[in-house]
């Protein structure tokens, strides 16, 4: 069964494979905030995408977090339990979690309500998270594992969530791209650029708009939208929510530091936070930032192990990791 992201770190395996590339998904006619499909737009205006694997894509829509997992090779009840695993490792115990169906593609599908509650029992408690899983099956051997976590539990975000199934269920990938391990773009590339996967790393997602990169001590995701609005407050937005998913995935996270730094040689201020990894190995530290290249909006995220425990060493003065491609520099 194919690996169920659930976080910025995982289990990582040899080197990916050279495969032919895939039709590229031109960045034009999408919306100012996200790279999406006509029919699409509406319904994911304001979501920002954040790529997990050549599988799967998670998107971060303001308080809510929803995601796409093509699975092959497995049931529906299986899928399901690896989304189950998914929300256990980015929630913690204890979960309530109510089995039951919802019907999506004029059928019923198995699926899982939970959330994330404290309080004084009988009464009503005060929620950190809650949700839902799903899974359908859209063609023979292939299962659409579908998740949605939304903050604090909230009415609206939950029904979002449903409406945001119906289209994932029936539809797919609302970039627009085949998510599939033969449909990576290789090399992976910015617009403006190519970008190296070092040895021993693993070109974990690559289209002509995100991709990312993982190594064993280090990882680099970006994602590219076009066109950019002037001024910087697009930006900023596209940056906060792809840097609030990227902490939510990661239990512990430390509150975030806005640094100055260079994204792409371009002179910008970098959200920075550091988080346990979840193999006990240390500190995770994360920088990310966003500028405007050509008219393009870019996020990249770059993250590294740090040699000691308290997230000095390796942080502040070893250089970027080479999976970053030098796309940051501190200042």
């Amino acid at each position: 069964m194919a690996t169920v992201w659930v976080g910025l770190w995982g289990v990582l395996g040899a080197c990916q494979a050279t495969v032919p590339a895939a039709p590229a998904v031109p960045a034009v006619g999408v919306t100012s905030t996200g790279p999406f499909v006509a029919d699409a737009r509406s319904l994911f205006d304001g979501c920002v995408p954040l790529p997990d694997s050549a599988t799967s894509r998670t998107y971060r829509c303001g308080r809510l977090s929803v995601w796409l997992d093509e699975l092959s090779d497995v049931s529906e009840a299986q899928a399901l339990e690896a989304g189950r695993t998914r929300v256990r490792a980015r929630l913690g115990a204890p979960l309530t979690e109510v089995v039951g169906e919802l019907p999506l593609a004029g059928q019923p599908h198995p699926s899982v309500r939970f959330a994330k509650c404290t309080g004084p029992e009988g009464g009503t408690p005060p929620c950190r998270a809650g949700g839902y899983l799903t899974t359908v099956t859209p063609t023979a051997g292939r299962v659409r594992q579908l998740g949605c976590v939304v903050r604090d539990n909230a009415r609206p975000e939950l029904g979002r969530c449903l409406e945001l199934f119906a289209y994932l269920a029936t539809r797919g990938n609302p970039e627009g791209d085949v998510l599939a391990p033969s449909s990576l773009v290789t090399p992976p590339r910015l617009p403006w650029r190519l970008l190296g996967v070092p040895e021993g790393c693993q070109l974990a997602a690559s289209t002509t708009h995100v991709g990312r990169i993982r190594c064993e001590r280090s990882t680099f995701s970006w994602s590219v939208f076009y066109p950019v609005q002037p001024g910087t407050a697009q930006l900023e937005r596209w940056r906060d929510q792809s840097v609030e998913e990227l902490r939510d995935a990661l239990p512990g996270a430390s509150a975030v530091e806005m640094r100055d730094c260079y994204v792409e040689g371009a002179p910008t201020r970098c959200a920075r936070f550091t988080a346990p990894s979840p193999d006990g190995g240390g500190d995770v530290v994360v920088w990310a930032g966003g500028v405007d290249m050509q008219g393009r909006g870019l996020f990249a995220a770059c993250s590294l192990r740090s040699a000691g425990s308290d997230g000095s060493a390796g942080s502040e003065a070893a250089p970027f990791p080479a999976a970053c491609n030098g796309a940051f520099a501190a200042r």
